[in-house]
């Protein structure tokens, strides 16, 4: 029985708070109406004055008593915000009265109730500005001569000629103080900081002179106990023991160290130095991820139809940082089982040394072929933040096209290059991504044939009427003399999801003399699509295709048009199109998943 009341009252206790809230939200405040004597009035006063004023939103039931009470302070308060901004010679006149007000509630029978409610009037004569007619900033110490403070000194928040700001004066010193905390002048200073106001000239002089002191440096870097060795941690550091700190400097370590693939947490600290070397001591703590990571997945497209997939990865090997990964795939169209072995280089974020080999099968209405490879490739990133991979690559290749069963080995050196950049990875309005690929091989040296190959694609979104236009074009081309021996992986065609649709996977490309797709020596595609989000992730699309594979100079471009349904789900972009040839009536649905960019 007790425990029932406790029941009850505990409801109604909850119940009261839940009305008491209401009623808070719903009660409307009282409001300043603040103007210029002329009925204009710079924003910046309005704000400044409706910060400070203690009268703006008292509650609408409070009394006339109480609110004269804080309309006596409204005048220190509005001077206080006037010369704030620069104004030492203001006026203003308040009066206050009651008006009706439409109450907005938080529930429906709140809802067009009227209740009275006071109405504060202010109204501004600002007065002659005060302008500063000096500013003089000295930096002493070491930082005198540092380009950061130098840059400071040239871009001040305040400058002669502007209208005194005070807030423009106090972030002058967080200015100086922020810098020097930031780039290791910790017994900075400031000896002497002024601000003369004239009232009678309306003038203002600004005087600061700050001291930075000695400059701090980067001391030892000490790393909690990890599995991985410190030849390897220390790689990621992005300044050497012994340089002038710098702040940003261990947001970078400590951002690099995150990115790195092999921490669930990063702790990057400053510690004190017990010596007078003016060093700063860093020590890193760190909680490692698990050694090994497994992925599966389903997916599918109208390319490959459904997929399986499985992943299985050693995040680290040894105390090296190697890692590798096995991989596989499962379609009715691409098959694969993969093996990869990446060894960190002198950067351990951009630079790495693959070694990888695999199995991949593939068996469309145009190709069936089965290859093994194996593929030792350096990854770096250049100057210019482009990931370039340089590679040599051994393929052995089975393939029948048009009934004719071929084998063709190949050993291939490459450079492939890749950039891109987006303002939202889950979707996004402006971005763009760069791919190119230059290849070959030579007869003589553990090859069949000798061939040369270019091959580039590019891809732009940018926004437009509140949708995205999403342009893409793609070119290859191939130099031999002997066609029929290049492996089927390494021809062109075009037709499917991502190139022209309305076509079938590879189904467009050279034929032989039966009409079967043989592929072709190049490739041109292009594609211009624009999609709107109609309600929430969900987005309608419009598109236009073009392209084909060729052999020769004459070759027939093929076209295509459609519309389709996006979904931006949480693992993705899903895509469903309806594409239509131009040359005829037929039509093809299209299925893919996967980033834009």
């Amino acid at each position: 029985m007790m425990r029932l009341r406790k029941s009850i009252i505990a409801v109604f206790i909850a119940a009261a708070a839940l009305l008491l809230c209401a009623q808070s939200r719903a009660e409307l405040l009282v409001m300043a109406d603040i103007s210029g004597a002329d009925d204009s009035l710079d924003s910046a006063i309005q704000d400044n004055i409706r910060a400070h004023l203690s009268a703006d939103n008292l509650p609408c039931s409070t009394s006339e008593r109480s609110l004269l009470r804080a309309l006596r302070k409204s005048g220190d308060e509005i001077s206080r915000a006037m010369r704030a901004l620069g104004y030492y010679h203001s006026s203003w006149k308040i009066s206050h009265k009651k008006d009706s007000r439409l109450e907005e509630g938080i529930s429906k029978k709140l809802i067009n109730k009227r209740q009275d409610c006071w109405k504060v009037r202010v109204v501004v004569t600002p007065g002659e500005p005060v302008i500063m007619t000096q500013v003089d900033v000295k930096v002493l110490g070491e930082a005198s001569t540092d380009p950061v403070f130098q840059d400071y000194l040239n871009e001040l928040p305040a400058k002669v000629g502007q209208q005194l700001n005070h807030a423009a004066y106090e972030d002058i010193k967080k200015g100086l103080n922020q810098r020097a905390r930031n780039f290791g002048y910790f017994e900075a200073k400031l000896d002497t900081h002024t601000l003369e106001i004239d009232t009678d000239t309306n003038q203002a002089n600004i005087s600061i002179s700050f001291d930075s002191g000695p400059r701090y440096h980067f001391g030892a870097v000490t790393f909690s106990a990890s599995p991985l060795g410190e030849p390897l941690l220390e790689r990621f550091l992005p300044f050497q023991i012994g340089e002038a700190f710098n702040n940003n400097k261990l947001i970078e370590f400590q951002s690099k160290l995150v990115s790195s693939g092999y921490f669930d947490s990063v702790s990057v600290d400053q510690q004190t130095s017990e010596s007078d070397a003016k060093t700063v001591p860093i020590a890193v703590t760190t909680t490692p991820k698990t050694r090994y990571e497994t992925t599966a997945g389903i997916g599918a497209s109208t390319d490959t139809g459904p997929r399986l997939s499985y992943g299985l990865r050693n995040r680290r090997v040894n105390p090296d940082g190697d890692t590798y990964q096995v991989s596989s795939q499962l379609s009715p169209v691409q098959s694969n089982l993969g093996f990869q072995y990446s060894q960190p280089r002198a950067n351990p974020l951009t630079e790495k040394l693959q070694w990888s080999t695999g199995i991949e099968t593939e068996d469309t209405d145009t190709v069936d072929s089965t290859s093994f490879q194996a593929k030792v490739a350096l990854i770096d990133e250049t100057s210019s933040n482009w990931l370039q991979t340089t590679s040599l690559k051994f393929l052995r290749e089975d393939y029948e096209v048009s009934d004719v069963d071929r084998s063709s080995i190949l050993l291939i050196p490459e450079i492939a290059w890749t950039k891109s950049q987006s303002n939202n990875p889950r979707y996004p309005t402006k971005g763009w991504r760069i791919t190119a690929a230059v290849r070959g091989a030579v007869k003589e040296v553990v090859s069949d044939i000798s061939m040369a190959q270019v091959e580039t694609d590019a891809k732009l979104i940018l926004p437009l009427f509140g949708g995205r236009v999403i342009s893409r074009a793609g070119f290859g081309a191939t130099a031999l003399d002997e066609f029929d021996e290049l492996p089927a992986s390494l021809r062109f065609f075009a037709g499917g999801d991502n190139s022209v649709r309305g076509f079938g996977y590879k189904d467009l490309g050279p034929e032989d003399d039966e009409g079967e797709v043989i592929g072709g020596q190049h490739r041109i595609t292009a594609s211009i699509e624009y999609d709107h989000k109609v309600w929430r992730d969900f987005a309608l699309a419009t598109f236009y295709d073009v392209g084909n594979a060729f052999d020769s100079k004459d070759f027939t471009l093929y076209h295509s048009a459609g519309i389709g349904i996006r979904w931006f789900s949480p693992i993705g972009p899903i895509r469903i199109d309806l594409a239509f040839p131009l040359k005829d009536g037929s039509y093809r649905i299209h299925l893919s998943m996967g980033p834009d960019l």
